[in-house]
């Protein structure tokens, strides 16, 4: 990130020093500052001419870049990440996202479709903009992104007064993005615990290969085992709230993955082990009774 102390705390004179550091087309200053071009070429072309403008040219600037508006102002944001941007690379990540990138953008779209659907489409670009993330990359959900950012997803919702139950709802809720999908519909024709949990033995690869999946049926019981490499995540590992987060939300997900195939959410006993480096952690499921039973429906 590139701080600048001197910058302009006049909204319009800093308008002018953002402008110059994007590089962005003069051409595009009408849609900025909802002038007319002769106006904004007057104001360009001269420093006494000082709009009175709040932040609506910024939230366009914004818009445009995938950076928070207030990053924007003060300066504090990446440069080179914002005018890649501009200049069309919307799926480009801040460093912070491009360490193993081992996961699929696709795990997390249900959540940013949950936030959508029950706060609206400009607090989900809000979101997404703290994260310096721009919400045009959810075009494409089969990017690759690291688990850093599922994280600090996870962590911001929490800072944006996301009660814990709502935080819990969100594993609860992945239909929203796969019931729709080839393998969604594989799931909706399971006919019990044991066909759902087999499906997703073969494809935990769909979702990421930043765990080690290790998983086998004992009798009536489906173990699964995660190994996770904390040195591969460096900006995760100092951070164990983050971390139980993380598995706090990947515990509940696993229970809701019967109510794919119409059943009841089935719950693990989970054990969390961490030696050094590596997080091990063993979830244990009773698929007893298997048939099929209706699921609690959702209202998103």
């Amino acid at each position: 990130m590139k701080n600048k102390p001197s910058l302009s705390t006049n909204k319009s004179d800093r308008l002018r020093e953002l402008i110059r550091e994007l590089g962005l087309p003069l051409r595009k200053l009408p849609d900025i500052i909802s002038l007319n071009p002769e106006e904004c070429l007057a104001w360009w072309s001269n420093q006494e001419i000082h709009l009175k403008i709040g932040y609506t040219p910024f939230s366009r600037l914004t818009s445009l870049v995938g950076i928070g508006e207030n990053q924007l102002f003060t300066g504090d944001y990446d440069q080179d990440l914002a005018r890649k941007r501009l200049m069309g690379d919307h799926g480009s990540l801040p460093t912070r996202y491009q360490e193993n990138q081992n996961s699929f953008l696709r795990t997390s779209a249900h959540i940013i479709r949950y936030i959508t659907l029950t706060r609206g489409q400009w607090f989900a670009d809000q979101i997404l903009y703290a994260l310096n993330v721009s919400p045009l990359i959810y075009e494409n959900p089969d990017r690759h992104i690291n688990l850093t950012y599922f994280a600090d997803l996870l962590e911001l919702l929490s800072k944006k007064d996301f009660s814990q139950e709502e935080l819990d709802t969100l594993s609860s809720i992945i239909f929203l993005s796969l019931q729709q999908t080839t393998l969604g519909q594989s799931f909706k024709a399971s006919e019990n615990f044991f066909d759902i949990y087999t499906t997703l033995a073969k494809n935990f690869d769909y979702f990421d290969s930043t765990f080690e999946y290790e998983s086998h049926f004992v009798g009536k019981k489906y173990i699964l085992k995660t190994v996770l490499h904390l040195d591969q995540h460096s900006q995760l590992k100092e951070n164990p709230q983050s971390l139980r987060r993380l598995m706090r939300y990947r515990q509940i997900l696993l229970a809701w993955f019967p109510y794919l195939g119409g059943m009841a959410p089935l719950f693990p006993k989970t054990e969390i082990l961490r030696f050094s480096d590596v997080l091990e952690v063993q979830y244990e499921l009773d698929l007893t009774p298997s048939s099929k039973q209706p699921a609690r429906l959702l209202v998103v």
